[in-house]
This record gives C-alpha cells, sequence and structure tokens, in this order.
C-alpha cells in the first residue's frame, strides 16, 4: 500500500513539473553584448569610402561597402570604384572587440579609353572601357564600442584577391588597412 501511494505521488509530482510553464532563456555573452549593437542600422565611413550595414545581433554585422579604392603600387596605379557586400563577425572581447571580416565586391577600375570609332554609314560609335572584375578581401582587426551607437575601428587586409578577364592577382599577408567610424540608429 505504502509503495502505490509513494508512486502516485512521484507521478503526480512528474506531471506537475510537466504542466508548470518554462522559459529557456538564450545565453548572452556578455562581453560582445555590452555596448555592441543589436539589431540595428548603421552606416559607416572610413579611408576608403563607406558602407551601410545592420547588426544582426552583437556578434554578427552584415552590410555593403561603397568605396573608392585607390591602389598605389611600383607598377600601376588605379582607382577602383568598388561595389558588394561584406560580413563581419565580432569575437568576444572588454574593451577592444576582435573582428573577422569579409567583403566580395564589383569593382569597376578607373582606367581606360574612350575610342569613338564610326562604321562606314558613319552610325556606329563604340566606346571602349575597362572590365568589371571580382574582388574578395578577408581581414581580421579590431573595435571599440563607446555605446551602442558609436564604434571606431581598423582591420588589416590579409587576403585581396582580384578576379579579372585579365591577369587575376592575388594578394597574401598585409594588403592594406581600413580604419573608420560606425554610427548605428
Amino acid at each position: 500500500m505504502r509503495f502505490s501511494k509513494a508512486l502516485i505521488v512521484t507521478a503526480a509530482f512528474i506531471l506537475t513539473l510537466a504542466v508548470l510553464p518554462s522559459h529557456a532563456q538564450m545565453v548572452v555573452d556578455k562581453n560582445r553584448s555590452y555596448f555592441s549593437p543589436d539589431q540595428q542600422f548603421g552606416i559607416g565611413f572610413n579611408n576608403r569610402g563607406g558602407h551601410i550595414q545592420y547588426a544582426l545581433g552583437p556578434a554578427f554585422h552584415i552590410g555593403l561597402n561603397l568605396n573608392l579604392d585607390f591602389q598605389k603600387d611600383s607598377a600601376f596605379s588605379e582607382t577602383y570604384y568598388n561595389f558588394g557586400p561584406f560580413a563581419k563577425f565580432l569575437f568576444s572581447g572588454d574593451v577592444v572587440k576582435p573582428y573577422a571580416w569579409a567583403g566580395l565586391g564589383v569593382i569597376q577600375p578607373n582606367t581606360g579609353s574612350i575610342g569613338v570609332t564610326r562604321d562606314s554609314s558613319g552610325n556606329t560609335v563604340k566606346a571602349d572601357l575597362p572590365d568589371a572584375q571580382m574582388r574578395i578581401i578577408l581581414a581580421f582587426g579590431a573595435e571599440h564600442f563607446f555605446n551602442q551607437n558609436v564604434g571606431v575601428y581598423g582591420h588589416v587586409n590579409l587576403l585581396d584577391a582580384k578576379l579579372s578577364p585579365d591577369p587575376s592577382t592575388v594578394g597574401f599577408g598585409l594588403q592594406g588597412g581600413t580604419a573608420g567610424i560606425e554610427f548605428f540608429f
């Protein structure tokens, strides 16, 4: 008799626990969420141009580059208009948060010529413009957020690959850097 009462009490206890609502909470890394923007739109300005972005969470941002990139080299000097998406993953940090940055861009070199030619009938006009190129950049840097609305950042490009119909170039190592400020709303 005692066994059956104990079994009934245990079953009632288990059913009571099963019926109670449970509220699971996400685990938030406090180092990332402290002053990091979360679900906010933002704009940024840097030494290469600007960007717009959205903070999906305190650790992951996606955006769109709008850059005017000046390439200086002993063999050539070109200006590129760089337009394309990027993603930024912020690692844990207190005052300064390190991050990894990856960008894909369609670039249009500002080098080329416009040649006007006419055929024998005098109707055709032809302009020779440079071909668009695809650019992949991988970078590593750090950012400091003064609050959830303002941050300063800088990163160093570790991979800069330009894929074009002409000669493609891939650069590894220190391939330039970017420094700027971001505002989130």
